[in-house]
């Protein structure tokens, strides 16, 4: 025991030793890792000025070894470790180049890639009668996705194995996409800079598109180079895996539900503002749009912000302490009105890091699931080898991911020490209110005082867990003293500084979620809505419609009316034919409404097709009461598809949703307020 304690303590004084390096290059490591991130200098000159700067005993050992003059072995990387090193590398391009008038570079066309026709699906993706060709895989895929994705994206959490789906469909969509503007990307290559303004539009959307399709390629451990057929199977065989899951509904309270949907807004806002900032610093966006489009995020954010602080609780107080964080970097935002520079860019960057880090590790316990996804009575064992070898494989990849996103806001918890935030007094507050931020495992300081560091300094830095005992190889228990504890916390901080400097991965964070306007918008562009057409298209194709969004909300597959006949009968029990089925739907009685089944089946149609506001627009302009407006909101949700209520109150006339109540109130004798009003509406 005592050999194995003076074996660490040895250890520490030799770290002593080159502890006053460490110090000295501070600064001037911290200065080149932000030369890196604003892409002034790539990833090749970061390593060598790296190098130079540590004086690292690898750089020895390795000229020790080329002196011995022995032959040069070719050294083979599995396939597997070398997508993860793809996966946390940057090949850095610099940011010189002004893109405001073209969106996107050259660069970033060959990273589009080229038209392929699919010809692989795995199993269960497609109908093998109804979709045979790449068009019919590609306009299947294109319903679907939108599907999952955009009407009933509320019930992504519900059933991920959907979302796992519509990834795989995603890959058949884009392709679609490339072979469709194609003659966009020959003219952009042709006429760059001065672009057409049709090929900018369509370049713009596909650029958006193929960061969307490499953030679902890594999530699987996969790059864009990794072929077609292995990304398709990591996304059937994931969504067949998770389908096995038993869904348990978790009944929230009201102030659990509110809690869940301002936090949810705050962090959608705080991703857009973050994607602004990204674009800005790229050089994508003109001044005027960055400065236009970042007070709106701000609004958005400060207006959540004031709803969860209103409270005295300990949740309140979180927030309150997220506030401080994120007003102090609008001083940086604002600082960009005039001459903005990279380096408060960074800085803003940085801070929305900090609090999306802070937020998604307090979220775990603090804002409650709507589902529960028991996977305990599922036998891991009934998989075939080759579907275990991808589930491993996605595993591994998941725990990669957790690791580069904890280092990346490590890296920001540097940058914002050294340019005024006081993040140990942000997570004293926070830790004070009942939260503990793990995932930051060191603070700093500024480069002044870091340089004079000593043990004592550098272990108090350290806020990670350590154990109290651990045991030697012989199976012995070793326990720790304080001064044991200390030295190793020093240690600890010391070489979390010295990874931080040695990240390869310094932009690995666009989420699926961030890309599904542009999806949307896509889809929507390609086939514009015709009122008339709808107005006077047969009930069946409604009825078909319907029954897709039924099957989904149910998680089983439904591709017509017929499926849902058939699904009716086996729950009840009757032998009904789908054609006596539906002329009894269009005719009966919506519950106590006086609309009927077939009116209210039109009115879901029509806000899945066209969105919340255009489909109250519409209702207004048909005469539709409110009353019939209410039980389509609310029935639209029974089968999944949400309802923007400030948007259709908007669409009918109304100032606000809470307007709209009010006069619905006033027309029918009751007195909901506007939650329970969202409530009995489902949402």
């Amino acid at each position: 025991m005592k050999k194995v304690i003076l074996i660490v303590v040895l250890g520490f004084f030799l770290n002593i030793i080159s502890n006053t390096s460490n110090a000295n290059v501070v600064e001037e490591l911290t200065k080149l890792n932000n030369l890196y991130k604003e892409g002034v200098i790539n990833k090749e000159e970061f390593s060598k000025a790296k190098s130079i700067l540590l004086k690292s005993e690898q750089t020895e050992d390795s000229s020790v070894k080329k002196n011995k003059k022995k032959p040069k072995e070719e050294k083979k990387i599995p396939k597997e470790e070398n997508n993860q090193k793809k996966l946390l590398s940057n090949e850095s391009r610099s940011f010189d180049e002004d893109l405001t008038e073209t969106y996107v570079g050259l660069q970033d066309i060959e990273e589009l890639g080229t038209f392929i026709k699919i010809d692989y699906s795995p199993e269960g993706l497609f109908h093998q009668k109804k979709h045979k060709s790449f068009p019919a895989k590609a306009k299947k895929s294109m319903q679907d996705m939108y599907l999952i994705f955009v009407k009933q994206k509320n019930l992504m959490e519900k059933y991920p194995e959907n979302v796992m789906k519509a990834m795989a469909y995603f890959e058949f969509f884009y392709m679609e996409q490339l072979k469709k503007k194609n003659k966009s990307i020959e003219a952009f290559k042709l006429k760059y800079p001065k672009v057409p303004t049709y090929a900018k539009k369509d370049l713009k959307s596909l650029y958006s598109l193929n960061e969307a399709r490499k953030s679902m390629r890594e999530s699987m451990g996969l790059t864009l180079d990794d072929d077609v057929k292995e990304a398709l199977d990591r996304y059937m065989t994931m969504s067949n895996l998770l389908s096995k899951a038993e869904k348990k509904l978790i009944k929230l309270t009201t102030d659990e539900k509110k809690l869940r949907k301002q936090n949810n807004r705050l962090k959608q806002n705080l991703s857009m503002l973050k994607k602004n900032i990204k674009y800005k610093k790229e050089k994508r966006i003109k001044d005027k749009d960055f400065i236009k489009e970042a007070n709106k995020n701000i609004k958005k954010i400060n207006s959540s912000l004031r709803l969860l602080t209103k409270d005295d609780t300990n949740t309140a107080n979180l927030y309150k302490t997220l506030k401080k964080v994120f007003n102090k970097s609008e001083d940086f935002i604002n600082k960009c009105s005039i001459n903005c520079e990279t380096k408060n860019l960074i800085i803003a960057e940085d801070s929305l890091n900090l609090i999306e880090g802070i937020l998604s590790e307090t979220g775990k316990n603090l804002i409650k699931k709507k589902y529960e996804q028991d996977m305990s009575k599922f036998d891991l064992n009934e998989l075939p080898e080759d579907k275990k070898e991808i589930i491993g494989k996605v595993t591994k990849a998941m725990k990669i991911k957790k690791i580069e996103k904890n280092n990346n806001l490590q890296q920001s918890v540097l940058n914002l020490s050294n340019n005024g935030f006081e993040i140990d007094n942000y997570l004293d507050e926070i830790k004070s209110s009942g939260f503990d931020v793990r995932s930051v495992t060191m603070t700093f300081d500024n480069f002044d005082n870091m340089q004079k560091w000593a043990m004592k300094d550098w272990a108090e830095s350290w806020r990670g867990k350590l154990p109290e005992e651990i045991k030697d190889v012989d199976g012995n228990l070793i326990k720790f003293t304080d001064e044991n504890i200390e030295d190793i916390k020093a240690q600890l901080a010391m070489n979390t500084f010295k990874d931080l400097i040695d990240l390869d991965s310094l932009d690995l964070k666009e989420s699926i979620n961030d890309n599904i306007k542009e999806i949307a918008q896509t889809i929507q562009e390609s086939g514009g809505f015709n009122l008339d057409k709808w107005l006077n298209q047969d009930f069946s194709v409604t009825l078909d419609n319907y029954s897709k969004l039924v099957g989904n909300s149910f998680g089983i597959d439904m591709n017509d009316f017929k499926d849902l006949t058939n699904f009716a009968n086996k729950i009840y029990g009757t032998d009904i034919s789908p054609d006596e089925y539906a002329n009894e739907w269009e005719s009966q009685q919506y519950y106590d409404s006086s609309a009927s089944w077939g009116d209210i089946t039109r009115g879901v149609e029509l806000i899945d097709t066209v969105g919340s506001f255009d489909a109250a627009v519409i209702a207004k302009d048909l005469g539709t009461d409110l009353q019939q407006v209410a039980d389509t909101i609310a029935q639209a949700a029974a089968v999944g598809v949400s309802t923007d209520l400030e948007a259709a109150a908007q669409g009918l006339g109304y100032g606000s949703f809470a307007d709209a109540v009010a006069a619905y109130n006033a027309q029918y004798g009751t007195s909901y307020t506007a939650e329970e009003a969202a409530a009995a509406l489902g949402n």
